[in-house]
């Protein structure tokens, strides 16, 4: 019986390369340090657990392909701890959509390329980033470590916003576009409130955070078609009329930006969130 368990299909560079599992019979993008190197195309190969620092299957060809572009684009070592901070994530975040491979390297790669000519990086939404992706954003802070120890660049606090916004959107099997969309809306959503309320809200404080994740929560759950009924929301609509009139506002402003119906039920629990800051306005006033 054969010691080899994979047969190398293509090397992309000494640390880098695309083979087949000949016991699962499945191809499988390996990254280690050296194991492309003297590995031909065709050769049978043992290659111990250990060497194999991260692995992904993909039954994409087009996936791989744009992979396998990326690799020949971006210098080894950023590609390896682009490796190291996905395999990173995925022991604290659960399995991620295997497009992480290709957006983050490469958004980490184009950040690393304006870090070096200075240009700055701004994220209008990086408070409600840290407060509404508290996992992902540890995620974060954790991968300029990194970043900072493997490649000699320091990332900002904005760049670590964007890489957590990626890791969410990979986490969520979701577009990074529309995770930006939403986190974009939930901040005009606090906008609304505060216009109405004639209030700036302190974006550090606990009202703030509660009132953005609420609303992210309800973008979710409208998005999932997932309804929770409100057995009080006759109720809720007579004894907190303001309240229940600046929902209305925020649910046609949802269904303008994501074409999305928010049902009533949703509508009485923004409200009941909304009257609480409502009051807390009153009291500091």
């Amino acid at each position: 019986m054969s010691n080899f368990n994979y047969e190398i299909i293509k090397v992309m560079n000494n640390n880098v390369i695309l083979a087949r599992d000949l016991i699962k019979g499945t191809e499988a993008i390996l990254i280690g340090k050296g194991l492309g190197f003297n590995a031909p195309k065709g050769k049978k190969v043992y290659i111990p657990k250990e060497k194999i620092e991260k692995s992904f299957i993909t039954y994409d060809k087009k996936l791989r392909k744009e992979y396998f572009d990326l690799v020949e684009l971006i210098k080894p070592e950023i590609m390896e701890v682009c490796a190291e901070i996905i395999l990173h994530a995925e022991e604290n975040l659960g399995k991620l959509s295997p497009r992480v491979h290709i957006v983050l390297t490469d958004h980490i790669a184009f950040a690393l390329e304006r870090i070096k000519k200075n240009m700055e990086i701004t994220n209008p939404f990086l408070l409600e980033i840290k407060s509404m992706y508290k996992e992902e954003y540890k995620i974060g802070i954790k991968a300029k470590e990194m970043i900072e120890d493997k490649i000699g660049v320091k990332i900002s606090e904005e760049e670590i916003g964007f890489i957590t916004l990626h890791l969410n959107a990979a986490r969520e099997h979701k577009d990074v576009k529309q995770k930006l969309k939403n986190t974009r809306l939930v901040k005009e959503l606090v906008e609304i409130v505060e216009r109405e309320l004639d209030y700036k809200i302190d974006n550090n404080g606990l009202t703030y955070s509660r009132l953005i994740n609420h609303f992210r929560g309800s973008i979710e759950r409208t998005e999932n078609n997932t309804i929770l009924e409100n057995p009080l929301l006759e109720t809720i609509k007579h004894e907190f009329r303001e309240s229940y009139n600046i929902s209305k506002l925020i649910k046609k402003h949802i269904e303008k930006n994501l074409d999305i119906v928010v049902s009533d039920y949703e509508l009485g629990y923004m409200t009941i969130h909304i009257n609480r800051v409502k009051q807390m306005v009153k009291m500091k006033k």
